[in-house]
């Protein structure tokens, strides 16, 4: 059943269930593609249910959310009963936000610049915002430094004690990622609001008859170095009657992403007829994880993102092949290194070698092998052979292995709260990057260091599978969140523990 809703949480007509028939995906482009799985959702949540059986005049006021607010409002000297609907809102937005950190931090989502660790942060920082408008002091919770997140925290895990006991059991982490991130934020609060309170009077002073503006360069100041969400901004302003140019916002961002992607050598084939050549060019097959070697036909050849029909020897070049043992650069591991050799008709000949420097993913799965013409020549439609560097490669899967090793150890050692946040695999090196709360104690990486060391004298044995992703994850694979998997993906290899440590294979 669907009634009519107000916006107002307090309307006399409520929504307590409806049905929503999902079976579409919209596409960047606009258009629908149908889903692979149809459902239908209703929205008959715990707390409609709640409402209803409780008998109160909206969500916020049933049993699993009003006592965080009451315990808000307390810290906040104010009765919630008495308050008028200013106070109310910013004691709804405190409740609602901090049973969902808590529970995000619960199931291992910490907080950070990216992904799921993002909105936790958010969340996060819009509590403490609130909290400190509405004059929430800490209340001497243990260790709290003036904090009052953690106490907040108390009441909420006090109210999933009964129906989720992992929450208990994660009390101390829960409780220590909390007053880390307030106090940290509380830090860059006071200069952050001191420069918005600025920006806010130069935009009034400055609109004469007009609506009063910020622009989206100094919204983007904010949330780039003082670690303003949007949202926070928005209200902010709001409250001085200013609006925010969210559109000025959103190309400062677009423009630092591209800055982001021009930096991390991003291949686009940005050429006056791309659409002509990916017509004609379908994905690259992939054979490096059977063999080191193959032949294959030249199906485009590029010049500063130009097509040309051959090239000759000095000359730099992008090389795109029907099927290809070369790995392109993914999963943190860097492209192949080896060569191309042309040959003349039937086996003729050597008419050109050309060295592979690099090669990189490109327009979904196209392999674009990055080289320089050192003999001879070459056109479109030859048949080569492909030879990848064994050494260099060899190098590259000690050390994609070795991270995996590496992220079993850490949190072996430090516990499941650290998450993988980005590695490099080369030829000679890798680097791990992971996110956690405090440096690592010198007791703690030596006995990471033994741990890996151990793994490696054990020699255990490795296994590489490609399956399809799906049964990859089904098999125990772990995807990092924020990866991108194609549908045929690899898996491997074991863990020690009897687990897989899973992300791109080598």
């Amino acid at each position: 059943m669907r009634c009519v809703q107000d916006l107002n949480d307090d309307s006399r007509f409520i929504e307590f269930y409806n049905l929503v028939f999902m079976q579409y995906n919209k596409n960047d482009d606009g258009s629908l593609e149908p889903l692979k799985q149809k459902n239908i959702d209703t929205g008959m949540g715990l707390e409609r249910m709640a409402r209803i059986l409780q008998n109160v005049p909206n969500n916020y006021e049933t049993d699993l959310i009003f006592p965080i607010m009451e315990k808000a409002a307390s810290m906040a000297l104010v009765s919630y009963g008495k308050a008028d609907d200013a106070m109310r809102t910013n004691l709804k937005v405190i409740g609602d936000h901090m049973r969902a950190v808590v529970y995000l931090i619960s199931d291992g989502v910490i907080p950070s610049n990216i992904g799921r660790g993002y909105v936790v942060r958010r969340l996060i920082r819009r509590v403490v915002r609130t909290g400190r408008l509405i004059g929430m002091r800490g209340d001497g919770h243990e260790n709290s430094e003036g904090a009052f997140l953690p106490s907040l925290a108390e009441t909420v895990i006090s109210l999933s004690s009964e129906i989720d006991p992992d929450v208990e059991s994660r009390r101390k982490s829960i409780l220590g990622e909390l007053l880390r991130e307030e106090l940290r934020f509380v830090q860059t609060l006071g200069r952050g609001e001191k420069l918005l309170d600025e920006l806010l009077d130069e935009a009034l002073g400055s609109a004469g008859g007009d609506k009063p503006c910020l622009s989206g360069k100094d919204v983007f100041l904010l949330y780039d170095t003082y670690g303003f969400p949007i949202e926070i901004t928005a209200e902010i302003a709001s409250e001085r009657g200013v609006t925010i140019d969210m559109k000025g916002f959103d190309i400062e961002m677009e423009n630092q992403r591209k800055q982001s992607q021009a930096a991390h050598n991003v291949i686009k084939l940005s050429v006056g007829n791309e659409t002509e050549i990916v017509k004609s060019i379908p994905d690259t097959e992939f054979l490096g994880y059977e063999s080191l070697f193959a032949t294959a036909v030249v199906k485009a050849l590029l010049i500063n993102g130009n097509p040309v029909e051959n090239v000759s020897e000095g000359t730099d070049v992008e090389i795109l092949l029907d099927r290809t043992p070369f790995y392109a650069e993914s999963g943190g591991q860097v492209g192949d290194n080896g060569f191309l050799y042309v040959y003349g008709e039937e086996g003729g000949k050597q008419n050109a070698v050309i060295q592979i420097k690099d090669v990189q993913k490109s327009l979904g799965n196209i392999f674009v092998h990055k080289g320089t013409i050192k003999q001879g020549s070459v056109e479109v439609g030859k048949k080569i052979d492909a030879a990848v560097d064994g050494k260099l490669r060899q190098g590259a899967k000690a050390h994609h292995t070795a991270t995996h090793l590496l992220q079993s150890a850490l949190k072996s050692v430090i516990g499941s709260e650290t998450s993988q946040a980005g590695s490099l695999v080369a030829f000679d090196r890798l680097r791990f990057d992971f996110s956690f709360h405090r440096p690592l104690t010198e007791k703690e990486l030596l006995e990471i260091e033994s741990l890996v060391n151990q793994w490696i004298s054990d020699a255990t044995h490795l296994e590489t599978n490609v399956m399809a992703l799906q049964d990859a994850k089904n098999a125990g694979a772990t995807a990092m969140f924020g990866e991108k998997y194609g549908e045929q993906s690899c898996r491997g290899p074991w863990g020690v523990d009897g687990t897989v440590r899973w992300n791109s294979c080598q």
